[in-house]
């Protein structure tokens, strides 16, 4: 019986004038190789039919090229209803990580049965990204502890000191909505949103609006919101008590697209014509804003870009490198609300 001979990567290295590393990170897509490189690479070890022996090189540089994926959820929450806004960073977290080589282990937590960090300790990932509800405090807790252990993580807008996190820019998207609807005429402009969360991205929302209306020498108007609901109930109830109390308002800067869509629904049950006797801007660009009635203006985050920034900063603290925490770009997207 005839063994086969298994080609190395040393030697497709050889063959083309390469180095042995330029030829692994040639294979795993890593960026830093010129796509004109990574092409012959490929070409030649799929035509010698050459596969990475990915036990061999787990042994050899202790690493599992695999990237764990934490999605926090409110307690007892349905996975059905988690915002889709976190499904859509997820999609874009694991492109990011496909062509860079690594795999993907994707968990979705909610509570302290079933909440889980060691992936690097039990050999399943060199890292880990969280992302999800601010709102399960326990669970941002409990990430923050294992990141004083120093383990490997990067998070989606965390609030807690100890979590390295990559966040929109959420004081330009509160600058552009606010001047979108000064521009289209409004003079009472109400903020819808937590005044009270511990949730950095509402936290700067909320301060920039209370800035944008000092500056322009306008009254806040900031209702508050009935805790421990869902966000578009929240938008509901904010928004149908400012009618019953009769307090003007032309205008609504809704702190993400679900309060926006439960904001709507009061206007609506009020005969109140959105988009013409008030305007209504939303923030984070959701796809189901496009589907309400007007469909939705707001601000879109770029999720592809916020995808790539939070694995490259992950690949950043695994090489021992300060990662990069610039403030993913947001545009105003303009629809029937505002």
């Amino acid at each position: 019986m005839v063994k086969e001979v298994r080609i190395t990567a040393h030697q497709i290295a050889a063959m083309l004038g390469v180095s042995q590393p330029t030829v692994s990170r040639a294979l795993r897509g890593d960026k830093k190789v010129s796509e004109t490189t990574r092409a012959r690479i490929v070409a030649l070890a799929n035509e010698l039919n050459y596969s990475v022996d990915h036990n061999a090189l787990r042994l050899r540089t202790q690493q599992t090229n695999s990237i764990a994926l934490v999605i926090l959820c409110r307690r007892g929450e349905n996975k059905a209803n988690i915002n889709p806004f976190y499904l859509s960073l997820l999609g874009c977290i694991a492109a990011s990580a496909s062509e860079r080589g690594y795999n993907l282990i994707i968990s979705f937590q909610d509570s302290p049965d079933n909440f889980f960090a060691n992936y690097t300790g039990s050999r399943q990932a060199d890292g880990l990204i969280v992302i999800g509800s601010g709102q399960n405090v326990e669970g941002w807790q409990f990430f923050a502890e294992y990141a004083r252990r120093e383990t490997p993580m990067i998070c989606w807008g965390a609030s807690k000191e100890d979590l390295i996190a990559v966040k929109s820019d959420n004081v330009q998207g509160v600058r552009l909505a606010i001047d979108h609807l000064l521009q289209s005429g409004c003079k009472q402009i109400a903020y819808i949103g937590p005044t009270n969360s511990e949730q950095p991205q509402f936290q700067d929302r909320l301060t920039t609006y209370m800035d944008e209306m000092a500056n322009k020498a306008m009254q806040p108007i900031c209702p508050p919101l009935p805790e421990n609901a869902v966000r578009e109930d929240q938008g509901y109830a904010a928004v149908k008590g400012l009618i019953l109390d009769k307090i003007a308002f032309d205008s609504l800067f809704c702190a993400n697209d679900f309060i926006a869509l439960g904001a709507m629904r009061a206007l609506d049950e009020h005969s109140i014509v959105i988009g013409k006797d008030v305007r209504v801007i939303g923030f984070d660009g959701i796809a189901t804003g496009a589907y309400a009635q007007p469909p939705l203006t707001t601000i879109e985050q770029d999720y592809v870009q916020a995808g790539e920034m939070l694995v490259e900063a992950l690949i950043a603290v695994l090489n021992g490198k300060v990662p990069s925490t610039t403030p993913v770009p947001v545009k105003l997207l303009t629809r029937g609300t505002a």
